[in-house]
């Protein structure tokens, strides 16, 4: 026969006159900050891109690096702004396929390569999450939960 098996914990029940975690009311500001900072560097990575690829000498770090932080940290700015699980997936999703699809691009193609992969990668990574929560829908199990 099985046999069911428990875990008994030391540590007391929750309950609800206990206090709430120091870190939860930093957490959105964390998450802008995390958001600020890789929003930064995003832009200051494309907008060097942009810079080698126009063959612009003059200004690829005194031009480019706080012009394309400061717009890259703004846009995570309002990235930092989205609280919905899924939506922060599909970000996700995209920073990563981005982030391979430059790599993946770069290796054979140099700097155009990069841009393309990123572009490429980004795609792929909406696809992956569309794909995900395509599956991931709950089926209704009675007729009632149909309804």
């Amino acid at each position: 026969m099985a046999q069911r098996i428990t875990w008994k914990s030391d540590a007391p029940a929750a309950s609800a006159d206990r206090p709430a975690p120091a870190l939860a009311p930093l957490a959105p500001g964390l998450m802008m900050v995390f958001w600020m900072l890789l929003g930064g560097a995003a832009g200051i990575k494309i907008m060097q891109s942009i810079w080698h690829l126009l063959g612009v000498d003059v200004g690829a770090v005194a031009i480019a690096v706080p012009v394309g932080g400061v717009v890259g940290a703004l846009a995570g700015a309002l990235l930092g702004l989205i609280n919905n699980p899924r939506m922060l997936v599909l970000l996700m999703a995209m920073f990563a396929g981005a982030s391979a699809g430059a790599v993946a691009g770069r290796l054979p193609w140099g700097e155009i390569g990069e841009i393309i992969g990123q572009v490429a990668g980004c795609l792929v990574g909406g696809m992956a999450w569309a794909t995900w929560l395509f599956f991931s829908r709950k089926e209704p199990k009675t007729v009632e939960e149909r309804r």
